[in-house]
């Protein structure tokens, strides 16, 4: 996991590719409010910080869980083509992954295809999600084709810690957004 300090200094590097500010947004949710506090506007107070359920617990478990939680709609927008919103939801499991030490997975979200599913794929494979349950089956890259069956997984080098990790698998039923 990374810890409180490298959360920290992510937020403070600049990255033009987060225009929506979703790595940030997803980065803050996980510090304690004094650590927070520089990047947040002046009138967020530790007590408000709270009563929104701030900070995530920074662990293992949860932020998987983070990933399971969101995997429903990140296939929604790669089944509906929605470009932007596909985006942001690799966006999200970048961010995720870097927090779990998984940075070559992470890496590997940069250039996708077919709106993200060879790489929503991939990641549900590795942590045990029914995938094919979440595809409507049509695999494009414009909203205009009929599409392809679904491709191969796209290949995502996972860290030793996290290889195999489908015990935490749960059915699509059981997950929500």
């Amino acid at each position: 996991m990374k810890t409180i300090e490298q959360i920290v200094e992510k937020i403070r590097q600049p990255d033009a590719r987060d225009i929506f500010g979703t790595v940030t947004s997803d980065l803050l949710s996980f510090l304690p409010f004094a650590q927070a506090r520089e990047f947040l506007k002046p009138e967020i107070t530790d007590e408000v910080w709270a009563s929104g359920g701030y900070p995530h617990p920074l662990t293992e478990e949860n932020v998987i869980g983070e990933i399971k939680r969101y995997m429903p709609f990140a296939w929604e927008k790669a089944n509906d083509c929605r470009g932007l919103s596909a985006g942001r939801s690799l966006q999200h499991m970048q961010t995720w992954l870097w927090l779990l030490d998984a940075d070559e997975a992470a890496a590997g979200l940069d250039n996708y295809s077919h709106y993200g599913k060879p790489q929503l794929r991939a990641i549900c494979e590795e942590l045990g999600i029914n995938w094919a349950a979440l595809d409507d089956g049509r695999w494009r890259n414009d909203e205009s084709s009929y599409g392809v069956a679904p491709l191969a997984a796209a290949v995502l080098v996972w860290p030793a810690h996290l290889a195999g990790r489908g015990l935490y698998s749960v059915s699509p039923a059981a997950v929500t957004r």
